[in-house]
């Protein structure tokens, strides 16, 4: 089984790009405060979103937002300059929640 699901704030604003088969990407990128550690800790997460889900991220969500995050673990593998193989990992969005939205009125 491979589930995930967090709460956090965005650190950014989303990014948009096309992948190699041409299907649109929902970059974001979550601060998730580690409630159970005992010193002050906040885990960085990145999360990608796809398809008309992806979009309404891009346009509604923006840096600073709440947001909540159903999907599963990935990792990927790549080489670094120095020749190090690195593995990171990130959460294939299933569902995004919107847990705070602009103010009425306010400027996109």
């Amino acid at each position: 089984m491979n589930t995930v699901a967090i709460i956090g704030r965005l650190v950014k604003d989303p990014e948009t790009k096309k992948d190699s088969e041409g299907h649109t990407v929902c970059t974001l990128r979550f601060a998730v405060d580690d409630t159970f550690s005992k010193e002050d800790r906040t885990d960085f997460i990145n999360v990608a979103v796809f398809g008309n889900q992806g979009d309404m991220c891009e346009k509604y969500l923006r840096k600073g937002f709440l947001a909540g995050v159903q999907g599963r673990f990935r990792s990927d593998f790549y080489t670094d300059s120095e020749g190090v193989k690195r593995y990171p990992v990130k959460i294939v969005a299933e569902r995004v929640q919107f847990l705070q939205w602009p103010e009425r009125g306010a400027s996109e």
